[in-house]
């Protein structure tokens, strides 16, 4: 049954995750993990300066290993991926293999107004002249991974809590 497994959201930035995820974690009464945070705090930068200092690569390898560890851990939890995290190293396949994921699906209009002014927190938003052109293209890549998830949620039009007790719901 899933509902003794993890729980993980995966979707764009801006869609929502980690406010849904802290929803959700209520919710089920289950500890949040957040991926970006994490990484974090245990490498004491944000994830642009590791972005700047060590690469993205660098990142990405950073992130599936805190995944392997979150994943096994044997306390059902809410995982919040970043943005990139199901695209890279098979990361997909374990959070199927390992979790309930959820896609946070949200139409790019909507993913634009949200990220029009975030663009200077977010390395791979920074210095883009046609940002809702950019997350248009970046955000149909990625699909074909977030697409993979178990369950899909349309956030166009609800609040985080609708979502999170939608997510609740479906992973019972």
């Amino acid at each position: 049954m899933i509902s003794t497994h993890h729980i993980s959201l995966v979707g764009f930035m801006g869609s929502g995750k980690s406010t849904v995820g802290k929803a959700l974690a209520r919710i089920l009464q289950r500890p949040l993990f957040d991926t970006d945070s994490l990484i974090e705090t245990r490498k004491e930068k944000s994830v642009a300066e590791i972005f700047t200092a060590e690469g993205e690569a660098k990142f990405r390898e950073y992130e599936r290993q805190l995944l392997l560890e979150l994943v096994n851990a044997p306390q059902p939890s809410v995982i919040v991926c970043g943005g990139g995290t199901p695209c890279f190293a098979g990361v997909m396949d374990i959070l199927n293999a390992h979790t309930a994921t959820f896609y946070l699906y949200t139409p790019v209009d909507i993913l634009y107004a949200r990220l029009k002014n975030e663009a200077a927190q977010r390395p791979l938003l920074q210095g883009k002249e046609d940002l809702q052109k950019f997350i248009e293209t970046l955000l149909a890549q990625r699909e074909l991974f977030y697409k993979q998830a178990k369950f899909i949620i349309n956030t166009a039009g609800k609040t985080a809590k609708e979502i999170a007790e939608e997510a609740a719901t479906a992973s019972a």
